[in-house]
């Protein structure tokens, strides 16, 4: 099962309800896999900890992130997609984690294209699915029960596509004004990207 945390407002708790939804489900069982998606990387940061540098700079790690696993893609270069070692969380052996990376972004309009574009070019048809073949693949490596996402809160074409490949949605909010026309908006964005979800 995916599911995935949004809101289109920050500081809601994002991050934090990601973690430790995903750390007691773990702990009951399950084989969780947590994938951060906000090129913020709060997720990889709160994880990692004092590893977080180390982790990016020194091979073979620093090419174990999101953007690197859909890289090939996104190039255009004839390589599947493939699963490799995430990083393992020691003192909870069930909770995998996928890296976020904060050059994320970079992606965005060669995806905007591609999910919006009925005549996307031949090497971009394959992108809109590139991330949803990252996660089948380590998921079936790891045997995994839930995949929890952490987005960023933007209204981004990478939001658009992992809420496009999630069962359920979960909107972390506070009790304030912004927070109630966050949520109006997405009142109004979600179905749009549910009928395009249909489409793609």
């Amino acid at each position: 099962m995916r599911l995935v945390f949004f809101n289109h407002k920050g500081g809601v708790s994002k991050t934090t309800t990601t973690f430790h939804l995903g750390w007691k489900l773990a702990q009951r069982g399950s084989r969780v896999l947590l994938v951060d998606a906000d090129p913020q990387c709060n997720l990889t940061g709160l994880i990692m900890r004092d590893t977080f540098e180390e982790y990016y700079i020194n091979e073979p790690t620093n090419l174990r992130n999101i953007m690197q696993g859909v890289n090939a893609a996104f190039q255009g270069r004839p390589e599947p997609i493939h699963a490799f070692e995430c990083y393992s969380i020691e003192q909870n052996p069930n909770l995998f984690l996928l890296p976020g990376h904060p050059n994320l972004t970079e992606l965005e309009p060669a995806l905007s294209f591609s999910q919006t574009s009925n005549n996307a070019f031949a090497t971009m048809q394959n992108l809109p699915g590139a991330f949803n073949a990252l996660i089948e693949k380590i998921c079936a490596e790891n045997n995994i029960d839930y995949v929890l996402t952490d987005l960023n809160p933007g209204l981004s074409a990478i939001n658009q596509n992992f809420f496009s490949i999630s069962d359920l949605f979960i909107i972390p909010t506070n009790p304030d004004p912004f927070s109630l026309m966050a949520v109006n908006t997405l009142a109004e964005v979600l179905p749009r990207w549910y009928n395009n979800a249909k489409q793609m």
